[in-house]
């Protein structure tokens, strides 16, 4: 999924009680700004507020972030999100 722009949608799967998701929200901020400009488009879904959308896309574990056709989860390193950034804007772009 990606925007207008060809940017990557981020799907990261949390919830209010997930003490691992705190410092995942904090590097996709960071790279959001540094690296990116704020063009990302972060969508946080709780998973106790949206069974729909976990039950879609197998959430199993917290955090998980959904990155174009990555998935992260668990012990999730800031390379690993920007990789899979790159990755999912390189596969959008039309040859």
């Amino acid at each position: 999924m990606t925007t207008k722009r060809g940017y990557p949608v981020i799907l990261f799967f949390s919830s209010a009680h997930c003490q691992p998701c705190k410092p995942v929200e904090e590097m996709l901020k960071r790279i959001n700004v540094s690296l990116f400009g704020k063009r990302l488009t972060i969508e946080k879904i709780d998973i106790e507020k949206n069974r729909q959308l976990t039950e879609k896309y197998r959430i199993t574990s917290l955090p998980t972030l959904i990155i174009g056709d990555r998935r992260l989860s668990i012990q999730i390193q800031e390379q690993e999100i920007i990789d899979a950034i790159l990755s999912a804007f390189i596969s959008s772009v039309k040859i």
